[in-house]
């Protein structure tokens, strides 16, 4: 029989299989929902017995609640509790029964009892001949003398009621008992019928039975009345035990008539507790069956015509079997070169069918994981920048400034902030209010276009450049002065003049912002001989503003001071703001922290001034709104910036100030702008425009929220394997689309290759880069070297012409980085690395760091052959390797 079936063509196995598949499946699903109908049905029943016992619960609770108003007017009314003590002294039941026959007309009840103190009957409504009959044994009447009112089952006879009992009290005396009730009869069984949809039955316990018998007292189905006494009359069927023990049956099942049916039970109980008799729900099975039945019928016969007709479907879609697997292996290969677009329009029920529809579906997941990286990526855009240490960036420069240091003074003695400084929370509370209040003198020194150089305690130095610098330094005086009312806490502020010298002071890593000179020295010098609300100026800053204090009405007298022994002048802010043109100018608040070091903008002083001069925040040119500093390189600052024409963000790259009028400088960046746009690939950073806004050049380029990988290899010293291939791969590939337009990048480093939130790495600065072949000469000379030394080839480091194998080079060092977390050659100097460049061989990477594959260590020295002959030829080569290996 084996090699029967070994024989058969493939067309007639997969016809076989499949059609014992269907079958299978198709009884299988029968038989599952055979069994899940049948379960549905079983809980429809459990949940309309449940609707019917709380529908009961809920209609027994709403005739007691009216009984209840009921009696509580009468024992709330004072004069009907007099008129019925009256009628109980003088035995007159005729005035009591109309009162109980008028309130039942307007109430309803079915009938009313009034007891006198000793519980015999005075006036009762359903009954007149009963007068004296005693009632003191029942227990709602006993219930009611213990606690003053009872609710519950009153059994009269064979007939059961919902009842609420009272006492009639005067004066705190009992004068009378009264009891109302409603009947518990077929139009109270119709009633819970038509709250809960299910059949209902009330029975009472039979009192001439010496067992437990029943009797049924009300029903909707009067026609069932005797089966049903039968079924469940006997003193040992469930509702019986029920009763005697007073517990519910939540589930019993009964025949009546022949037909199934499904009851619960849950005992009535009177006032002290005892069982007086049973609320029965009632389903029928059979018809709670029915439509499940025909759907199982319905069921049975779509199932088996599917069969029929899949068997058939599953012959004729055998023969063509190969031509779809082709399509399916074909749609493979095309995934995995990252083609995940494919759509394979294969309709079939069978293993092929299946196998192409889970590959759609794969294809479908892939796809979504491409479109939301994207959609992560342009969202992490948009984020805000992280908060960042200072940065100190630029050269040392000397300049011509106005300095201006303001003195809070009412930080001078903390024991005036009332002790705040004496506990944590006093301390916290002080340096907020401290922060707050640097931040109100910031923001009035950024609104007059100066900048925060440094923070002391309780002292701010700022500076002011350009045009009108004096009266702005007066103009922002005047404001901080105009922050608090004249006093001992006033602030006091000094405003100075003259050469100053700026830039990173390297004591220490890293390097630390600097500022020094005479105008510093004459600030400090002022602020100890102001007072509070004192504003005092050198003599130098009083020569360049004594034209506008004159045009002002003022000439300020000379003094000299008792500490420094210097001239100065002094004025109050009044004078200050009439002589600067102040007329109540709003201040400009700043929320991000100030750093000594930064503008109130939060960037470094030193990139704003020695680099492009943009403050975070201006607008250029009504189209580029600058919102921070990214970074800076060797010809300029990079600005993230909103772009307002395309509502984008944007990555802005600036010259240098000094760098504006160079043409070489302005050629390069012309170069590489027209480099860069020749490349379109993910793994490369997009760069969009070149132009001048407001006199200073400028590129336009795609803005990554992300990190470097000099930051990643930073944090980590070296990537994990996976991780670091993926990455090494993603290099690759955005410089062979480099390579591929004809444009070398000669700088290739961590530095230059930004991480997005998705893993995405993106190769960027083309600032040095050049045509892999030259047809003119370029901006750099020959014998020359461009580049970072670290990662320059040998070829470089000669001053030879460099092609595509230099950049293979630099791959090789930045992957000896990735894997190892070291550099292939360190020195102390520039020199010393350029010459072991030249002449020394790296370690191998599996020496240095593991584990590495064998592979993977041989693919990095080959990269890192002196010889350009022994490298790869081209990054191509170098990617084909890579992806040889698997993580």
């Amino acid at each position: 029989m084996a090699g029967r079936l070994e024989r058969l063509p493939l067309g007639a196995k997969i016809f076989l299989a499949t059609s014992l598949l269907i079958l299978l499946a198709v009884a299988a699903a029968i038989a599952a929902a055979s069994f899940v109908l049948r379960r549905a049905a079983f809980a429809e029943i459990d949940q309309d017995l449940e609707g019917a016992v709380n529908a009961q619960t809920a209609f027994s609770e709403q005739r007691v609640g009216r009984l209840n108003l009921v009696v509580r007017q009468f024992a709330s009314d004072p004069s009907l509790i007099a008129y019925v003590a009256e009628a109980v002294g003088t035995r007159d039941a005729s005035s009591v029964l109309d009162l109980l026959n008028e309130r039942q007309r307007d109430i309803g009840y079915d009938f009313a009892i009034v007891l006198d103190p000793e519980g015999r009957t005075l006036a009762r409504t359903d009954r007149q001949e009963s007068a004296g009959e005693s009632l003191a044994a029942r227990p709602m009447i006993a219930r009611a003398e213990t606690d003053g009112e009872a609710v519950g089952v009153w059994r009269e006879g064979e007939k059961l009621y919902d009842a609420v009992a009272v006492i009639l009290k005067k004066d705190f005396i009992a004068q009378a008992y009264l009891v109302a009730a409603f009947s518990i009869d077929d139009e109270t069984a119709l009633g819970v019928k038509r709250a809960s949809g299910t059949e209902v039955a009330f029975l009472a316990r039979t009192e001439s039975s010496s067992t437990a018998g029943m009797q049924v007292v009300a029903t909707t189905v009067p026609e069932l009345s005797a089966r049903l006494i039968d079924a469940v009359g006997a003193a040992d069927s469930p509702v019986a035990r029920a009763m005697s023990e007073r517990k519910e049956v939540p589930r019993a099942e009964l025949s009546l008539r022949g037909e199934r049916w499904i009851a619960r039970a849950v005992p009535i109980v009177d006032a002290d507790g005892s069982a007086v008799g049973a609320s029965v729900a009632l389903a029928s099975v059979d018809r709670a069956l029915a439509p499940y039945r025909q759907v199982q019928r319905a069921l049975l016969a779509s199932g088996l015509g599917a069969l029929l007709l899949a068997l058939f479907l599953s012959f004729a879609l055998a023969r063509r079997l190969l031509e779809p697997v082709r399509r399916l292996a074909t749609a493979a290969e095309a995934a995995r070169q990252g083609d995940y677009n494919q759509r394979l329009a294969i309709d079939r029920t069978d293993e092929v069918g299946r196998l192409a529809q889970a590959f759609e579906h794969l294809l479908g997941d892939l796809r979504e994981k491409r479109d939301m990286e994207e959609y992560v990526t342009e969202l992490s855009r948009s984020l805000p920048e992280p908060a960042a240490g200072r940065v100190v960036v630029g050269s040392a420069r000397s300049r011509d400034l106005v300095a201006v240091g303001v003195d809070l003074r009412r930080y001078a003695n903390l024991a005036s902030e009332s002790g705040q400084g004496a506990s944590p929370a006093g301390a916290e509370a002080l340096l907020d209010r401290l922060a707050s209040d640097l931040k109100r003198v910031a923001g009035a020194i950024v609104g007059r276009r100066g900048s925060v150089e440094m923070i002391s305690g309780r002292r701010l130095i700022a500076r002011f450049e350009g045009e009108g610098r004096a009266l702005r330094a007066l103009a922002a005086a005047s404001e901080v002065l105009a922050l608090e009312p004249e006093g001992s806490d006033s602030p006091a502020v000094a405003i100075a003049s003259g050469p100053a010298v700026s830039g990173p002071l390297a004591w220490r890593e890293p390097a630390e912002y600097c500022l020094l000179g005479r105008p510093l020295d004459q600030v400090e010098s002022l602020l100890r001989e102001a007072a509070a609300g004192d504003l005092t100026i050198s003599r130098e800053v009083h020569t360049e503003l004594e034209a506008p204090l004159a045009e002002a009405g003022f000439k300020l007298p000379p003094r000299r001071g008792l500490l420094s022994g210097q001239t100065f002048y002094a004025l109050n802010a009044s004078v200050a703001a009439r002589a600067s043109g102040v007329r109540g100018t709003p201040l400009r608040d700043v929320t991000t922290p100030i750093a000594a070091g930064t503008t109130a903008s939060g960037a470094a002083p030193s990139t704003l001034s020695t680099l492009s001069g943009i403050e975070p925040g201006r607008l250029m040119g009504a189209r580029f709104e600058v919102l921070s500093v990214l970074g800076a390189g060797g010809m300029g600052v990079v600005y993230k910036a909103r772009d307002r024409e395309l509502d984008d963000l944007v990555a802005l790259k600036m010259l240098k100030r000094e760098l504006w009028g160079d043409p070489n400088h302005l050629d390069r960046l012309k170069v590489e702008l027209k480099l860069a746009r020749k490349i379109t690939h993910p793994n490369v950073l997009r760069t969009h425009d070149f132009g001048e806004i407001d006199g200073v050049p400028y590129i336009s380029m795609e803005y990554v929220r992300g990190v470097t990988l000099r930051y990643l290899l930073d944090q980590t010293k070296r990537l994990p394997y996976s991780a670091g291939l993926r990455l090494a791969k993603q290099l690759c590939a955005g410089l062979g689309a480099a390579h591929a337009v004809g444009v070398l990048h000669r700088d290739i480093k961590p530095e230059n290759l930004i991480l997005e939130p998705t893993g995405n790495a993106k190769l960027m600065d083309f600032g040095i880069a050049r045509p892999t072949v030259r047809t003119a000469p370029g901006q750099t000379q020959a014998g020359w070297v461009v580049g970072t030394p670290q990662y320059l080839s040998p070829e470089q480091l000669q001053g030879k012409d460099s092609d595509v194998r230099s950049d293979v080079y630099a791959c090789g060092v930045v992957l000896y980085e990735i894997f190892t977390g070291k550099l292939p050659f360190v020195a102390d100097s520039p020199v010393e690395v350029m010459l072991k460049h030249l002449k020394e061989e790296p370690p191998p990477p599996a020496t240095e760091a593991g584990p590495i594959p064998e592979a993977l260590s041989k693919i990095v020295l080959r990269c890192l052959r002196k010889d350009p002959d022994e490298r790869y030829r081209t990054v191509a080569e170098l990617l084909r390797d890579l992806e040889a290996l698997s993580a």
